[in-house]
């Protein structure tokens, strides 16, 4: 990660996604009562019934990311790691709730629940709120590193984590018939929780494959004498095939997979991709002004419950230009969920981190 610390890549894909997960939603359970039983509305959100798997690329990038984040911190406390957490977490998250809560009937016992990072953890009730993922990150990030402290990247620790991927995909798979889900199995575990065990575990695991190969590729690369063109054009096809396979299963339901594990399998392959950053939409995608939104992801994922809540109140009580201009209420809608959270990045989540740090640098 020398030339640049920064993958502007990654960080357009996390943008994108978000984007993604914001169209879903909206035409699965949210914007469909007003639409007066359009065809159009039925058609795409049969199309994109399986976009909602994106939630697993999430998981994926959050794990490689957090094992970054302990390589170049070794020594942090899991107290401190647990308070940085907090302070990207929870601004936001609570902005979210908070409004839910005071202007739009949300439970006020549920939203404190809620509030605790407990959404989805077995120990509420409350699973189906879009903010599940927030809960399930935070309290399985907080695992991992705790089992890092424990056993230091050790072989028991990636034997301990491959078995806890394993499971995690297992469970979900057999219980949604090859899908992914949020329930309790068995009234024991909740399935959003082992995806994100598994979907973290796996990240974290091909971060530490991903470090060991790319240096021994830096050595190797170091005796050539010279460049070699083709890792260009066999990263390009990868990018190419494993991207368009991907949108086919997320945006094309009739030609998608049946079991959606295939997405556990394409994903890898294509961050491995951009991480070269020598593929054709690695180096597209590979500038600060690409990158430049992903920094919004976040809050914008947060911040959905409370647009569509606006949005119900306010554009889609139109219902002829629902029916009508399908496509322009659609992309309104999702530019202005999108421009709220852009907001609530810029009002709440970057001062509230701000004002955090300041206040508590002693932990840092």
């Amino acid at each position: 990660m020398e030339r640049k610390q920064k993958y502007y890549n990654i960080e357009f894909l996390r943008f994108a996604f978000a984007i993604c997960i914001v169209y879903f939603h909206l035409l699965h359970s949210f914007m469909m009562d007003y639409t007066g039983g359009c065809d159009l509305y039925l058609r795409l959100a049969e199309q994109s019934k399986y976009a909602k798997y994106i939630v697993e690329c999430f998981f994926i990038i959050s794990g490689y990311f957090l094992y970054h984040t302990i390589r170049k911190h070794p020594d942090m406390t899991t107290q401190s790691f647990v308070i940085r957490r907090v302070i990207r977490l929870w601004p936001a998250l609570a902005c979210s709730i908070i409004i839910s809560a005071v202007f739009f009937g949300k439970s006020i016992y549920a939203s404190f629940v809620d509030l605790l990072f407990l959404q989805s953890s077995g120990l509420a009730t409350d699973w189906q709120g879009l903010n599940w993922y927030v809960s399930a990150f935070f309290v399985v990030e907080i695992f991992y590193f705790v089992l890092y402290k424990c056993f230091h990247n050790s072989s028991k620790m990636k034997l301990l984590i491959c078995m806890l991927i394993y499971f995690g995909y297992e469970i979900n798979i057999n219980a949604m018939d090859g899908g992914f889900g949020r329930t309790m199995f068995h009234s024991i575990i909740n399935l959003g929780m082992a995806r994100a065990v598994a979907g973290i575990g796996l990240g974290y695991m091909f971060a530490i494959e991903w470090t060991d190969i790319t240096e021994k590729w830096k050595q190797q690369k170091s005796s050539r004498e010279r460049p070699d063109n083709r890792g260009f054009w066999i990263i390009s096809a990868l990018e190419i095939l494993t991207l368009s396979m991907l949108l086919v299963d997320f945006f094309y339901s009739r030609k998608a997979y049946e079991n959606q594990f295939i997405v556990v399998i394409l994903f890898p392959i294509f961050l491995a991709c951009l991480l070269t950053r020598k593929g054709i939409v690695s180096r597209l995608t590979d500038y600060k002004f690409v990158g430049f939104p992903g920094k919004y992801a976040y809050s914008i994922y947060v911040m959905q419950e409370v647009a569509f809540a606006i949005l119900k109140r306010t554009l889609w009580k139109n219902t002829d230009f629902l029916h009508d201009y399908s496509v322009v209420a659609i992309a309104t809608s999702v530019f202005l969920t999108a421009a709220l959270g852009i907001l609530t990045y810029y009002l709440v989540e970057q001062p509230s981190a701000r004002f955090l740090k300041k206040t508590l640098q002693d932990y840092f």
